[in-house]
């Protein structure tokens, strides 16, 4: 499914800025989003064997995966993205020689059921068309006693003037802009947060899909970015 409900071809739009998307997020983030990623993976690979299975979803440059093997060099990790430009980028990094990489849709994973230790996703779930459906295909690979860990920008339960109003609406865009050339890549950003689900509603799809706890962290003081850790 490459389609968002808008209508925007967002496998499209992430292979086109793929030979830029990592310098634009450094630039729109100010580094923040590496910081986000390494707690989120510190919570997922707790209390798991060396030589866990892990998998990312949505796996985009490969610095999720890569950010995993770093802490457990001895795991096993999968990553999977339906945007080819973005995998083919993230395995150019010497760090990613270890991670099997494929590209795949998130509704139908190409993995035998309890396979994974744990899985991870950064930014990813907000994507999807049906997000029902990913969830209970992430829940079906996971071994029972897994985990699971996201980040994610929820919709906001009340309009942040700052954060709605100027930075997303109107910084964001113009940085992805002058960064990769497709500033309509960027537009769609904030779009597709204020489409998405609030953080409550999401806990509530992972406790349908079959993940018995559910529990959301804000990362960021006006809860711009937040984690979902799922077992």
């Amino acid at each position: 499914m490459t389609l968002a409900a808008s209508g925007v071809d967002v496998r499209g739009m992430f292979d086109r800025i793929a030979p830029h998307y990592d310098q634009a997020n450094r630039i729109m983030s100010m580094g923040i989003d590496m910081l986000w990623r390494r707690k989120a993976i510190a919570a997922l690979i707790q209390d798991f064997s060396l030589n866990a299975r892990f998998f990312d979803l949505g796996a985009g440059t490969l610095d999720g995966a890569i950010a995993i093997l770093k802490q457990r060099p001895q795991a096993q990790v999968l990553a999977a993205d339906f945007a080819r430009n973005m995998l083919t980028v993230g395995l150019k990094k010497k760090a990613a020689s270890k991670i099997r990489a494929q590209v795949a849709d998130g509704h139908a994973l190409p993995y035998r059921t309890a396979v994974f230790d744990g899985v991870f996703s950064a930014f990813c779930v907000r994507n999807l068309v049906d997000v029902p459906k990913a969830l209970t295909e992430l829940r079906r690979v996971i071994r029972p006693g897994g985990r699971m860990v996201i980040l994610e920008f929820f919709k906001p339960s009340h309009r942040r003037l700052f954060w709605d109003g100027f930075y997303n609406a109107r910084v964001l865009p113009i940085l992805g802009w002058v960064t990769t050339g497709d500033r309509a890549a960027y537009q769609y950003l904030p779009d597709s947060i204020a489409q998405f689900r609030t953080l409550p509603e999401f806990i509530n799809d992972l406790r349908r899909a079959g993940f018995s706890k559910a529990i959301g962290y804000p990362l960021f003081p006006s809860g711009i970015a937040s984690m979902v850790i799922g077992e």
